[in-house]
């Protein structure tokens, strides 16, 4: 009996998606249940972000939800604190993206880059026996480095103030596909000001982030105003929008509770 043959890298569709100029929708997810991860590629999805930064998933919960998005064709994004350490891991478990919150000088975004991209770009250790790897079955090492850079989608996270001063020179950096804008840390960081201020601030960083030729990626902030969300974030230049899965849940669920008390007792 022949052993399996498969692409060793696979094609990551919505970074092909972003290079067409298609904007992207993607659930953020905070459960380990792979459930979720295959509800949203049913609904018609194209990328899962899982949240380990807020959430205590753990290395093992998180290869199950990647597995999860690779059985159901979504892109699996993992969102992990700046460790280069658990980046490697998680790649080498098979993420096809990474999401790294506090990304603040040229030196976060250089360390990024090192720490997840192969050679020209980066440093990252070589290891090709885990299922990332394809347990190192397939193309040669120069093809799956090549690949793997290629298909890997790096986001870093602009949330603080201090980057604001630094953003062209950020963003010169190579390696680095997109930013995603965390308003709610970035008024923290400014000193929890007016919503003009954080929206000025917001501004800026998108402009820079639409000259740098980067994508730019932003998430719903609640569902109680979705249609000026959407508005705002196709005004600001954004083709990565991301919605909180368990958000989504609540707020429907709570509609759906009220409409069945509504109904059953007649008002």
């Amino acid at each position: 009996m022949k052993g399996l043959t498969l692409k060793v890298v696979r094609t990551n569709k919505t970074k092909k998606l972003l290079q067409s100029g298609q904007v992207v929708i993607g659930a953020a997810i905070a459960s380990p249940a792979p459930e979720f991860v295959e509800l949203a590629a049913v609904a018609g999805f194209d990328f899962v972000t899982l949240d380990a930064e807020h959430e205590p998933l753990d290395d093992w919960q998180l290869a199950n939800l990647i597995r999860a998005a690779d059985a159901f064709d979504i892109t699996p994004i993992v969102r992990v604190p700046k460790d280069p350490d658990r980046l490697l891991r998680l790649l080498d478990i098979g993420a096809q993206g990474v999401h790294v919150p506090r990304c603040s000088s040229v030196t976060d975004m250089r360390q990024l880059a090192k720490a997840t991209r192969f050679y020209p770009l980066g440093e990252r250790t070589f290891y090709r026996l885990g299922r990332g790897g394809n347990f190192n079955r397939g193309l040669t090492d120069d093809e799956w480095s090549r690949q793997s850079n290629e298909e890997l989608l790096v986001i870093a996270m602009i949330e603080e103030a201090s980057a604001l001063d630094q953003l062209e020179a950020m963003l010169e950096v190579p390696g680095v596909d997109s930013v995603h804008i965390g308003p709610k840390d970035l008024w923290q960081s400014l000193g929890m000001p007016s919503a003009e201020m954080v929206d000025k601030a917001i501004s800026k960083i998108a402009t820079a982030v639409r000259a740098a030729g980067k994508q730019l990626s932003l998430q719903l902030q609640g569902f109680d105003s979705v249609d000026r969300q959407i508005e705002r974030h196709r005004a600001l230049g954004a083709n990565m929008i991301t919605a909180p899965l368990i958000g989504l849940l609540a707020r429907e669920g709570e509609a759906l509770v009220q409409k069945i008390r509504r109904n059953l007792h007649g008002t």
